[in-house]
């Protein structure tokens, strides 16, 4: 037996009050015999032994109308058979992935799963409590009538998001119930990728319902991928973008909403989508939205993929010779490429490369290490004289590898090139980066991954830094020194740092509806597709949950790009067909582990099964029924 409020079984110490109440009455005065009535006496001893069973009654007729009372005011649960069910502590998982949206010849799937699930909850009574989550991890708490309004706001999502990690949240929001029977309720539209994760999903003692959806077939057609490159057109490019569909369909690019490009593609399935790139040319500058885009169908949302990319002559940049052959080389390729071009040293636009003991450079600048020990005090007088708040400190010789500056495992840069050039670089001669200007201690572990600058560390401390018109690395460029000029990520690095964090470019983010990013220091609003400026806080930001185009601004400056689409295997519906919500079930059932976790068959059966796996019946009204019960014979047998 379980109690929801156990604090009132104190209450159970007024059975003191009516035994208090019988002692009293059985004390008697001084007895003074009189010869008249001593007949009485004999009477008396008559009928003492109907007295004292009397009394004795009304006393546990008593004592069990405040028993029961203290009972009912506790809110006793207990595994015994009756009307109704047991307090739940009902925990509903339910899947808004974009999958979800698929529209059938009435509503859509999720419309389908909504209606489950307020189903469910209008058998909820007053003493239950129960949360939603969704896959987008968002939960709703509260009564039933404020989570059946709470409906009517959710949609689906523009990705798939993680119902692995909301079906976790969910078991531990159940158990939060105790002493409430806990119960996990899954609703979902029976995708086979709905619950793929590398992860186990453990449920423990908690039981777990799953109910997956099965449809008619699907056919559809989506973009599965869509990309500017280069990222920076100085001012034509190419768009590489993928689609799939059951038959030819037709497609349309556009540029800042006008159509520049169509075609049609024959049918292809997901798994080897037709691939296209086509040529353009944008004749205006600055950061351009681009979308690929099918005819409309069941499933909208991967209609359509963005992309964006920034029109713009190619940032200059000047050569010294003290940064080194590789280098210059990698330097030299790119403007061949054309993605870079020479200026002269000192002009607007131009970023000095070169090693940080070389005489006369100015801001903006890419700074190394001086090859030569003895050029050390030559290069901090120049980080001095440029205002760049870091030192070089001693020479340290043993071999470390770099890592990625992040916190908490999250790079603070998620730029792919970022991460992928200085985590795992092995580092063999080193300068360690001291912070403060003029400070005698490199900045180590945790601080140095923690200052805002940091770009990677070796051996604890900091290593590779950037700031307001300066990118500084700690070992000269060298491969004695450093593998960081051989490894395959260096050239696009060093594009990105020339023109992202030396010049005007910003940054081109890729990512899915909901996810965590960090790295955001700098940016004080997005810009949505329509226009709308959202503000920003902090380094962290939660991606939108609708696909398209948001530009990073810094008060009216724009100074990057998140693109955002759905994961492109959320456009693979296999599973959505008849028959498909079992194998949706064995999947899920592969990743949830628990001692009960059982599939439902059709709705009846979900909500059956929920409300079964209930431990036993609250026994309010038995008890209350019971204390009247009691009181009403104590006092008809008190007048009697």
């Amino acid at each position: 037996m379980a109690f929801l409020a156990p604090l009132f079984l104190t209450l159970a110490t007024l059975v003191g009050v009516p035994l208090l109440v019988h002692l009293l009455r059985r004390k008697v005065g001084r007895t003074v015999d009189f010869p008249a009535v001593r007949y009485l006496t004999r009477m008396e001893q008559e009928h003492s032994r109907d007295l004292k069973l009397r009394h004795r009654l009304l006393l546990l007729l008593r004592i069990l109308a405040v028993l029961a009372l203290a009972l009912a005011a506790a809110r006793p649960i207990a595994k015994l058979a009756g009307l109704g069910h047991a307090p739940v502590a009902l925990a509903i998982v339910l899947d808004n992935s974009m999958s979800t949206g698929m529209v059938g010849s009435e509503r859509s799937v999720f419309d389908s799963l909504r209606a489950d699930v307020r189903g469910l909850l209008s058998e909820l009574s007053n003493d239950d409590r129960a949360w939603v989550v969704t896959a987008d991890g968002r939960v709703i708490g509260g009564s039933a009538p404020s989570l059946l309004e709470s409906l009517n706001g959710l949609a689906p999502l523009g990705g798939r998001g993680d119902l692995a990690s909301a079906t976790r949240r969910a078991v531990g929001l159940a158990r939060s119930g105790s002493p409430r029977a806990p119960v996990v309720a899954i609703v979902s539209d029976g995708q086979r990728n709905a619950f793929a994760t590398d992860s186990v999903v453990d449920a423990g003692v908690v039981p777990v319902v799953i109910l997956a959806h099965g449809t008619t077939t699907v056919r559809n057609r989506a973009v599965l991928a869509a990309r500017a490159e280069p990222t920076r057109w100085t001012p034509s490019g190419t768009v590489t973008f993928a689609i799939s569909a059951p038959d030819s369909s037709d497609w349309r690019l556009l540029l800042d909403g006008r159509t520049v490009a169509r075609g049609a593609v024959a049918s292809a399935p997901v798994g080897a989508p037709v691939r296209l790139t086509q040529r353009l040319a944008s004749s205006t500058t600055g950061w351009v939205r681009g979308k690929v885009e099918v005819d409309a169908d069941a499933l909208r949302a991967d209609d359509a993929r963005w992309f964006a990319v920034r029109v713009a002559p190619p940032p200059m940049v000047t050569v010294r010779s003290e940064g080194g052959p590789f280098l210059s080389a990698a330097l030299s390729t790119l403007v061949e490429e054309k993605r870079l071009e020479r200026g002269a040293e000192g002009a607007a636009r131009s970023v000095t490369v070169a090693g940080a003991d070389a005489a006369g450079v100015r801001l903006p600048v890419l700074l190394t290490a001086p090859r030569d020990p003895v050029r050390i005090g030559e290069a901090n007088r120049t980080l001095t004289r440029l205002g760049i708040p870091w030192r070089f400190g001693a020479i340290a010789r043993n071999l470390v590898l770099a890592r990625a500056a992040s916190t908490g495992g999250v790079p603070l840069d998620t730029n792919a090139a970022s991460v992928g050039v200085f985590e795992g670089t092995p580092v063999r001669l080193r300068y360690p980066l001291v912070y403060s200007p003029g400070g005698t201690t490199a900045a180590t572990g945790a601080n140095a991954a923690a200052i805002p600058d940091t770009l990677a560390t070796a051996g604890g401390s900091a290593w590779a830094v950037a700031g307001d018109g300066y990118v500084l690395i700690g070992s000269p460029l060298d491969p004695e020194a450093t593998e960081l000029p051989l490894r395959a990520a260096f050239v696009p690095w060093l594009l990105e740092a020339l023109s992202r964090r030396l010049g005007d470019d910003g940054r081109l983010i890729d990512a899915v509806p909901g996810e965590h990013l960090a790295g955001f220091r700098g940016v004080t609003a997005l810009e949505a597709p329509d226009g709308k400026i959202v503000g920003t806080n902090g380094d962290r930001l939660v991606v939108p949950n609708e696909a398209g185009v948001y530009f990073l601004r810094r008060q009216a400056a724009r100074i990057g790009a998140l693109v955002v689409n759905p994961e492109p295997e959320e456009s693979d519906v296999v599973g959505m067909g008849q028959g498909g919500a079992d194998s949706a079930v064995a999947v899920m059932r592969t990743h949830l582990v628990g001692r009960d976790v059982a599939p439902a068959t059709s709705v009846s059966a979900w909500r059956r099964l929920v409300f079964d796996r209930a431990a036993g019946h609250g026994l309010l009204l038995p008890l209350v029924a019971l204390a009247l019960a009691a009181l009403l014979a104590e006092a008809w047998l008190a007048r009697h």
